[in-house]
């Protein structure tokens, strides 16, 4: 693989040996997945990014009542329509659909860069090893640089049985199930984030109460000096120790945004164990 090496979970760091030649050329190896529900303004964008890339893309519909299925058809792909089981374990039963065990995953408001793309076309599968990519998060058609979203690298190119999604509801990840070592592609992914402040605010809003429902299932308490000083240590961190700053009003606008994230995840987990 032609992807720069940079941290290993269990084992030792990856070697030299994973330089390629980048080369566009249909990748047999590997399925792309999607999960959606309700993204008629997006998935196209997204299955078209990689449809030169591989023969298999899974769609994963967890419920749409827009265009979306629609507009997945009429493309030639398959639609899988199953229940919303939170974000952790819908996505893992969507890799679990994949023809190849080799999957990338793929938002439904995401878009494999060119580079990228040319990147993935050169994979070579390689028993214990996995990727991160770096996504490059956009508020409306402004790519933000700095702030809350600087250096947001996801673990998205992996085996499925080496390493798959765990269970949080929220803000899931990609865990190793095996030692493997962890590396970096050089191309992006390109990933809508929000259309704009309101929408941005709007989604933290929905991710606060999912957040605080998870915390409450795992046993997670909320008091007063977490209310207090967490939405503050968040907003300082996003600001000052990511260069928000340097973003001007957008930059201080999601800082806000995401500390107000924090407070009130917080303020409806103290309400959940209230009513408890």
């Amino acid at each position: 693989m032609g992807f720069t090496s940079t941290r290993s979970y269990f084992c030792g760091g990856g070697s030299g040996s994973h330089q390629i030649r980048a080369r566009r050329t249909m990748q047999a190896n590997l399925s792309i997945v999607i999960i959606c529900k309700n993204e008629a303004d997006n998935i196209e964008r997204a299955i078209s990014s990689a449809r030169g890339l591989v023969r298999d893309i899974v769609v994963y519909d967890s419920g749409s009542t827009d265009d979306t299925i629609a507009i997945v058809e009429a493309m030639g792909i398959p639609v899988h329509r199953g229940p919303w089981l939170g974000f952790g374990p819908t996505r893992r039963a969507a890799t679990m659909l994949a023809k190849n065990d080799w999957v990338f995953c793929l938002d439904a408001d995401e878009a494999l860069s060119e580079a990228l793309v040319d990147e993935l076309g050169a994979f070579r599968p390689e028993a214990g090893n996995a990727w991160q990519v770096q996504l490059r998060n956009h508020l409306g058609k402004r790519y933000i640089r700095w702030g809350v979203w600087r250096n947001d690298f996801r673990l998205r190119l992996f085996h499925r049985h080496e390493c798959n999604w765990n269970d949080d509801l929220i803000h899931e990840k990609v865990v190793p199930l095996q030692p493997v070592h962890i590396h970096r592609l050089k191309g992006s992914v390109e990933h809508r984030t929000a259309k704009n402040i309101r929408d941005y605010r709007g989604k933290m809003e929905n991710y606060a109460r999912l957040t605080a429902e998870m915390y409450f299932r795992k046993g997670k308490r909320a008091g007063l000096l977490k209310l207090l000083f967490s939405p503050m240590l968040t907003f300082l961190k996003s600001y000052f120790g990511k260069m928000g700053f340097l973003e001007g009003l957008c930059g201080l606008e999601l800082s806000m945004a995401t500390a107000a994230y924090t407070a009130k995840k917080y303020a409806h987990l103290k309400l959940l164990r209230k009513g408890s």
